[in-house]
């Protein structure tokens, strides 16, 4: 049997009888082997503790009104409307040369504020769609014609909204050719 010091019960079980009342009468005594005892019965030789409750509230009457769903819903997307994301291209530079003779391209993307985890990225390589949108601020394109391009970056929400946009950034893509 595991034995614990009386003092570490004390709390406990004062605790555990006054959570049930507002004012509580217990009763204490030491045995002859000198363990303490708790009891709401009084017996010979017992001494008296009245513990108090004060963690009680009162009932109060008058109800808060509670939010439907809906309204939760709307004030939490009011606030998402509220934010005013900015979303850059860190790399590569405008007017940039590249070369890379697989046609990788590796686009990073700084937001501000920082992203929530629900909102992804979604890039856009001359003006069209380029994969799905992604968590990663940093993308990489594969296979990409030699030539100019623009790419762009926008930061979607749940839903799919664009709720910024980054600069469009023109490179100059170089792939070796064979002859």
């Amino acid at each position: 049997m595991i034995k614990v010091p009386m003092l570490l019960l004390i709390p406990l079980f004062v605790m555990s009888v006054s959570s049930l009342q507002a004012e509580t009468t217990i009763y204490h005594w030491v045995d002859k082997h000198g363990k303490s005892h708790f009891s709401d019965t009084a017996a010979p030789g017992t001494e008296q503790i009245i513990v108090e409750n004060k963690n009680l509230m009162p009932v109060n009457t008058s109800q808060p009104k509670i939010k439907k769903l809906s309204e939760v819903d709307d004030l939490s997307l009011d606030r998402k409307k509220a934010i005013n994301y900015q979303a850059e291209i860190i790399s590569p530079q405008d007017d940039m040369a590249i070369r890379s003779n697989d046609g990788a391209l590796d686009i990073h993307v700084k937001t501000t504020p920082e992203k929530e985890s629900s909102q992804r990225l979604q890039l856009f390589l001359d003006a069209e769609p380029l994969g799905t949108p992604q968590l990663s601020p940093t993308m990489r394109a594969f296979n990409v014609d030699r030539g100019t391009h623009q790419i762009q970056v926008h930061l979607l929400d749940e839903t799919g909204k664009t709720l910024a946009k980054t600069q469009i950034v023109t490179i100059h893509l170089k792939r070796a050719a064979l002859k």
